[in-house]
């Protein structure tokens, strides 16, 4: 079986669908004030975080882990996922990816351990493979966003839910994938996928930034 392509939609959004065509699978996200207040409750927040902003995060966590949780149940492998504001920079190299072992993400922006210290200021200086896969070093920054990321093998969404069923408290789901050391994390460079410059579904106004295809946050 070859690549399954993903992307997660609010009910809401359907204009962002649009842009997808038939080669991939829309998979219904998750409004976040529609869940639970035990499962709102479950997700760390800033003291002063708006309740949308809260409930934008837990939504967003819900529909990865929805989606996730469909991959390893089915066990389906080779799944690319995508945000509907994720915008592809180049045509999807499938037969490539069908080669590749670990979770790799395909787009966001390179953070500071530190989430404070916020985005990577510098141009990228990592050293760089020449097929355009690279290991993340998690002991010195992290990627940030889920806008874009391949799950090679079913086992990954497998072990990704174990860790995440772990926890009694939990945070974003970007933070919380970088956390998971159990399973390796790798990056495309350059990312194959932007961030569309539109409404956040979960910020109050649109970010002025968005990270590019080196990773960088502009």
């Amino acid at each position: 079986m070859g690549i399954q392509k993903y992307f997660l939609n609010l009910e809401r959004c359907q204009d962002r669908a649009k842009k997808f065509d038939d080669s991939w699978i829309r998979f219904p996200a998750t409004e976040g004030s529609s869940l639970p207040q035990e499962t709102k409750d479950r997700m760390v927040s800033m003291w002063n975080i708006s309740e949308k902003e809260h409930n934008g995060k837990c939504g967003c966590f819900q529909s990865h882990y929805n989606l996730l949780r469909h991959i390893s149940n089915n066990k389906l492998n080779h799944a690319v996922i995508v945000e509907d504001d994720a915008v592809p920079v180049v045509e999807l190299p499938e037969d490539f990816l069908l080669t590749l072992k670990n979770f790799t993400y395909l787009g966001g922006y390179f953070s500071h351990l530190k989430m404070k210290d916020g985005p990577l200021r510098q141009e990228h200086e990592f050293p760089l493979s020449t097929d355009g896969i690279n290991q993340l070093d998690r002991s010195t920054h992290r990627i940030l966003m889920t806008l874009a990321y391949y799950i090679p093998h079913w086992t990954i969404a497998r072990d990704i839910l174990e860790y995440l069923d772990s926890k009694h408290r939990v945070r974003a789901i970007d933070v919380m994938l970088h956390k998971i050391i159990k399973v390796p994390q790798d990056y495309y460079y350059p990312a194959l996928f932007i961030e569309e410059d539109t409404e956040s579904t979960i910020h109050k106004k649109s970010r002025d930034k968005h990270p590019d295809q080196f990773y960088n946050l502009k």
